[in-house]
């Protein structure tokens, strides 16, 4: 176990037969309490990456490590909040009844349940949406419901795919605010988004991949949208 790295993808392979895409032997880390973008255009795998990564496909090669658990055991899940790109809500919940709900799953007691869905509704001042049911909300609202969702068990890498997707400016600048404290908590962000220049101020590393195959993993050298136009672009 490498305690430098969060995250370790060693060799993954999965291809669709129907299409021959997906992702090709694809290896890259992400070190403790970054911020690590995860770019790349439409179809180039990121979806496949970290579907694979929180364990929702299972039908691949190659190995997975979070914080040095396999990614298909019980303590490697854990260890993640995974915040999706569409926010889906059971049309007969609450926002409370939503979050309890995920809370027990996550092995939190009742009055730790409680205690934490009632500090992040005021943390991220939707405290008033309590007992509302978040199918009718905007898309802000939505999306601070599935992060809170993500945060409940106090995971210590959090995903996120397309974050910021479908939010008006106010409500990605204060996603994106929320974003960099919880980087200040020493979390881990693995951040999947086509807004290369909105990430530009926060990110630490990145993982850039192209039809499948890995084109650059490390540090962020220069800027997220000059790095992608030097390795994928300029070769087109």
């Amino acid at each position: 176990m490498n305690n430098q790295f969060i995250l370790e993808v060693k060799n993954l392979t999965k291809i669709y037969k129907k299409s021959n895409q997906g992702v090709f032997d694809l290896s890259f880390n992400v070190k403790r309490g970054e911020i690590h973008a995860f770019i790349g255009e439409n179809g180039s795998g990121k979806t496949t990456t970290i579907k694979s990564i929180i364990n929702a496909y299972t039908n691949y090669k190659g190995s997975i490590l979070i914080a040095g658990f396999d990614n298909k055991t019980p303590k490697s899940h854990e260890k993640i909040g995974y915040v999706p790109e569409i926010a889906l809500f059971p049309s007969e919940l609450t926002t409370f009844q939503y979050l309890y709900s995920f809370a027990r799953l996550s092995n939190l007691n009742k009055k730790q349940a409680i205690e934490r869905i009632d500090y992040f509704l005021e943390k991220f001042h939707i405290s008033d949406l309590k007992n509302k049911k978040p199918i009718n909300f905007s898309s802000g609202q939505k999306k601070k419901v599935i992060l809170i969702q993500a945060l409940l068990h106090d995971p210590e890498l959090i995903i996120l795919d397309e974050p910021t997707a479908n939010l008006d400016p106010s409500a990605r600048h204060e996603f994106n605010t929320i974003l960099k404290e919880l980087h200040e908590q020493n979390k881990t962000i693995f951040i999947c988004s086509h807004i290369l220049k909105e990430m530009d101020s926060y990110v630490d590393s990145l993982t850039l991949i192209n039809k499948g195959k890995l084109v650059y993993s490390g540090h962020k050298y220069d800027e997220l949208e000059k790095i992608y136009y030097e390795n994928v672009l300029k070769n087109k």
